[in-house]
């Protein structure tokens, strides 16, 4: 069953500052780390699923293959004014067609399934009792992860998107903000760093 009123966000515009290196498309068991992302994305029933790009767009558009008809991508020319904006132009883009959405990160390999499905049932319960918005999060091990769920997105939300501090700036207009406890180390494994991609590459081989 498709869900519908549910669409999926992969923010994936940023430059990779703190790497060195375009990590959007560095190869990770044989495929770019933002594949590995859309695909796992894919995999779930989401009636769609968009990819914001900014930095080197074509490039990335030219070198991940998605062949799924769910799949859009999305241009962020303001990428360079930090995350947020990547956010805010997804959702500019969905609403009001979509009332909630799931954000993932393009540098985010490892979010089991499991965890994907969670914050998701959780977010489309609460969907049914709420009229306000509202926010879900994983958290492992005391830290704050993604998927995110955003539910009943409103132009009042979307408007007060703004700067490099991503959901960290939405923290005042949510009146439900809700942590879910998950055993899901990928849900706050990120690669920003040289040695975080060596180490992604070493957690690979070890899963293998």
């Amino acid at each position: 069953m498709l869900m519908e009123n549910t669409c999926a966000i992969v923010l994936a515009a940023g430059t990779s500052s703190r790497m060195g290196f375009f990590k959007q498309l560095l190869p990770l068991d044989g495929k770019p780390i933002l594949e590995h992302v859309t695909e796992k994305v894919l995999a779930e029933n989401y009636s769609a699923v968009y990819t914001v790009t900014g930095h080197e767009s074509e490039r990335v558009r030219s070198e991940i293959h998605v062949l799924d008809q769910r799949h859009h991508w999305i241009t962020n020319d303001d990428y360079l004014d930090g995350q947020s904006t990547s956010l805010k132009k997804a959702l500019q883009h969905i609403h009001p067609d979509y009332d909630s959405a799931m954000i993932f990160l393009g540098d985010m390999p490892f979010i089991k399934s499991e965890t994907m499905r969670l914050i998701y049932s959780e977010g489309a319960k609460l969907n049914l009792q709420l009229k306000d918005p509202f926010m879900i999060r994983p958290q492992y091990d005391k830290r704050i992860g993604h998927p995110v769920f955003i539910g009943n997105i409103n132009r009042k939300l979307i408007e007060q998107l703004e700067g490099d501090s991503g959901f960290r700036s939405l923290k005042n207009v949510f009146k439900v903000k809700k942590l879910i406890d998950v055993e899901d180390e990928g849900s706050n494994y990120d690669i920003d760093t040289e040695e975080q991609y060596e180490a992604a590459m070493k957690k690979l081989e070890s899963d293998h």
